[in-house]
């Protein structure tokens, strides 16, 4: 009598335990609106360029208010995307930030799974992948730890190779966030971070970080300016197991920087996918645009991007290789033998693809597909995916 009582307890621990943990899974993306919605103000002020936006304040704050309730995403995109310019009919064919609540959650049930991401978010874990699958990689020189003697591992790897470069890449890093290159010249070694010099006994590395060699881009890109400039394609795997393309950007840095990243002040151009072409404009993090590279005034405008269609082949068999993952964002940078692959990440900024290429449901695959996998989150992509 006594054992079965015990079990009849456990029976109800458990089942009240599933049915908390599983209100409490419904309740995480209604909380996250809820801090989206307080955040709006900051949105208002800090996320829209008044110099670029001429249109009057009180609507601008209407459109913010449809876009979250209507639309249902956080309006960030309103000013990276300059929305104010386009027409209101033509909003609903933005998909917003994969990073929203509602978005987030349909995602996470079968296209990005979260067991997944620490294949990509984990740089070395997902460099040894890669190479296992003889996907084209930069030569590594393994792994730097900070309570170990880094600065002599640095020194072995040059060896007195004068002119060779480095570049070394915290594990878990993200956005550029303490992106070193490393030179050895006239028999010194010089340590370039957030644009800065330094001796290599003044670096200090403060995370676990992925020492590579640092890539030699071809010429003509090279040209546009002195940071790796590299190429972005986001791919996605269909129920029926084809790779699209979602959107294709190429990203360059601007003055003295090694990295390309706009959240560190570059620029980035969307890429005609059908023909490998640059677009007309390019665009800083809060939606200034360039019509050419503002240190090498290179036009953008019909740029045929090298190597295109190898780019686009090794992004499909990166995707298919990794199909547990199915939407993918690869960084590609272009040398001499082709493209190499720099980077996978996880979870892309689809604002700012959005923002280069233009709203991705316009594309009637994309939209099918989302729709196929239950990614369409407001009424209004819904009854455009029943009208395809």
């Amino acid at each position: 009598m006594k054992h079965r009582l015990q079990n009849i307890i456990k029976t109800i621990y458990f089942i009240q335990k599933s049915k908390s943990s599983e209100i409490t899974e419904a309740l995480i993306p209604y909380l996250r609106r809820l801090t989206r919605l307080m955040a709006l103000p900051y949105c208002f002020l800090y996320q829209i360029d008044w110099h670029e936006c001429n249109k009057a304040k009180i609507f601008v704050f209407k459109d913010l208010l449809y876009i979250f309730f209507v639309l249902k995403y956080y309006p960030d995109n309103y000013g990276r995307c300059r929305l104010w310019e386009k027409k209101k009919t033509e909003w609903k064919y933005y998909y917003g930030s994969i990073y929203d609540p509602y978005q987030r959650k349909a995602l996470g049930k079968l296209i990005q799974r979260k067991e997944y991401e620490i294949i990509f978010e984990n740089k070395y874990i997902c460099y040894e992948l890669c190479k296992a699958a003889s996907i084209p990689l930069p030569v590594s020189y393994g792994i730097i730890e900070p309570f170990k003697d880094y600065h002599k591992k640095i020194k072995l790897i040059f060896d007195g190779r004068f002119g060779k470069s480095i570049i070394i890449k915290p594990l878990d890093g993200s956005g550029g966030e303490g992106i070193a290159v490393i030179n050895s010249c006239n028999e010194h070694i010089i340590v370039n971070m957030n644009n800065k010099e330094i001796p290599l006994r003044e670096f200090r590395v403060k995370k676990t970080s992925l020492v590579q060699e640092y890539i030699e881009q071809l010429p003509e890109i090279a040209n546009f300016s002195s940071s790796t400039n590299t190429i972005r394609i986001v791919t996605l795997l269909t129920k029926k197991e084809d790779v699209i393309i979602i959107g294709a950007i190429m990203r360059f840095g601007v003055k003295n920087s090694y990295i390309d990243n706009t959240s560190k002040g570059g620029i980035s151009v969307g890429i005609n996918t059908n023909n490998g072409r640059l677009m007309k404009r390019a665009y800083s993090l809060k939606g200034k645009i360039y019509e050419k590279h503002p240190d090498s005034k290179i036009p953008f405008k019909g740029f045929r991007v090298p190597f295109w269609k190898d780019s686009v082949s090794l992004a499909y068999s990166i995707q298919k290789y990794f199909f547990y993952y199915k939407l993918i964002c690869c960084d590609f940078a272009l040398s001499s033998e082709g493209p190499i692959l720099i980077e996978i990440n996880a979870k892309h900024d689809n604002v700012g693809l959005e923002q280069k290429c233009g709203p991705i449901l316009l594309n009637h695959r994309i939209l099918t597909e989302f729709g196929n996998y239950g990614l369409l989150i407001n009424e209004k992509t819904k009854k455009l995916r029943e009208c395809v």
